[in-house]
């Protein structure tokens, strides 16, 4: 368009000089300033006009390209540095990935000012500085980051959360999430985080007012939520009991949730809370409770170890289970115990060397050698037993050996022997 009104006034302004020039009148100029005055003629003033116009256009485009070569020279330069820039982010984190912490840093900080994603190279340098201990630079990258990328505030957070977990720094790190959690409260991430943080921190009041979130968003898999909700509570009882208050954990035991009352982990955290604060009546009450309903090998040693009784009531409780679980080993183990604390020596061989007949543990080996070499006076059979239950002890250690050596061999490559004989 500007060369098409140019092309148009050279034109009008050719056509009007030859028109003048055809009726031999040239017209007549005079410019007057202060003492000086210049006279021309139309024509000579149109053909100087002209002369200007084109040393003027052809200065503009002299200047133009003049432009345009340092522009492609800068953007040529600019080209080169970015792309030095990627090849220094790849390997950065080509050599933070493999270890080596200290010269990954150094290479995503070299290009830093020509990277198109500082925020990339800010992070894993970050981890670079985490990985040697310096901190300050840790959280100097952080800060740099935020900068280069305010947008993405919750990753970079995120990432200095994760770090601060890492490095034992809980209560920094669930200062951090606390930020998180109200600019992104159903952030899955953010909730996991902070449930990592209140379980490190043992604050189980927090982190059970946020298992429902953990729920709800899915936050751990099937199988972790469960975990949590036992350390939860075990941790809770723990903190009654810590403060030596009865009815405090008390009050937990009736709040527990109905799904966890068949847990016999809590069961037991329970009655251990109980017994520690003096109440192992009430322990008892439990345990027996619950061995009623649901059966659990552990905690029929637990029962067994209580003493709540003047008389056999007790004793007499588990062998009634007996008629249920006859082949128990562990329930008889229990009653050789129970019948131990009452002096009921042969009664108590009798159940040990059931519990053996039907499993053989080493446990039940010592308890029963201890019983024949200190109440029986029978040393030779406890020389016996002694020796049995350290055979069977060793045979299960050695047996854990070739599991870990077969496992290890298992990984390596079939080409290459297990073990070199020198």
């Amino acid at each position: 368009m500007k060369h098409i009104m140019s092309a148009l006034l050279i034109t009008i302004i050719t056509v009007v000089a030859y028109s003048m020039y055809q009726q031999q009148d040239v017209g007549y100029i005079k410019i007057g300033f202060g003492d000086f005055d210049f006279e021309t003629n139309l024509l000579v003033l149109l053909a100087a006009t002209l002369v200007v116009m084109f040393v003027l256009s052809m200065l503009v485009h002299l200047l133009q390209s003049i432009i345009n070569v340092f522009a492609l020279f800068g953007s040529k330069r600019k080209q080169r540095l970015q792309q030095k820039a990627r090849q220094a982010l790849t390997q950065g984190l080509i050599e933070l990935a493999e270890g080596r912490f200290d010269k990954a840093e150094k290479i995503l900080l070299s290009q830093i000012k020509h990277n198109e994603y500082p925020l990339l190279a800010y992070l894993g340098a970050a981890r670079a500085a985490q990985q040697q201990g310096a901190h300050e630079r840790r959280d100097k990258y952080l800060r740099l980051a935020h900068e280069a990328a305010p947008e993405a505030d919750i990753a970079i957070s995120l990432t200095q959360a994760e770090l601060q977990l890492a490095h034992q720094q809980y209560e920094q790190a669930l200062a951090t999430l606390s930020v998180l959690a109200e600019r992104a409260p159903k952030h899955a991430y953010v909730i996991k985080l902070l449930a990592r943080a209140y379980q490190r921190l043992n604050d189980w009041q927090n982190l059970k007012a946020l298992i429902p979130d953990i729920k709800k968003h899915a936050v751990f898999d099937t199988d972790e939520t469960p975990r949590l909700e036992i350390a939860v509570w075990s941790g809770l009882m723990q903190d009654a009991a810590t403060r030596n208050n009865l009815d405090a954990l008390m009050k937990l035991w009736h709040e527990l949730p109905r799904h966890l009352k068949p847990v016999p982990q809590l069961t037991r955290a329970y009655a251990q809370q109980l017994v520690k604060l003096e109440a192992a009546g009430e322990a008892e009450q439990v345990l027996r409770q619950f061995l009623n309903h649901n059966w659990d090998d552990d905690l029929i040693q637990q029962y067994a170890e209580l003493d709540v009784f003047d008389d056999n009531k007790q004793l007499e409780t588990a062998e009634k289970w007996l008629q249920e679980h006859p082949h128990n080993a562990h329930l008889l183990y229990a009653l050789g115990n129970m019948c131990v604390h009452r002096s009921l020596w042969g009664k108590a061989k009798n159940y040990y060397e059931a519990s053996l007949a039907v499993q053989p543990l080493p446990e039940t080996y010592l308890r029963l050698a201890r019983l024949m070499e200190e109440q029986m006076h029978n040393p030779e059979a406890a020389q016996e037993y002694y020796r049995q239950g350290l055979h069977l002890l060793v045979g299960k250690v050695c047996d854990a050996d070739l599991e870990k050596l077969s496992a290890r061999t298992v990984d390596k490559d079939d080409t290459k022997p297990a073990l070199k004989v020198v």
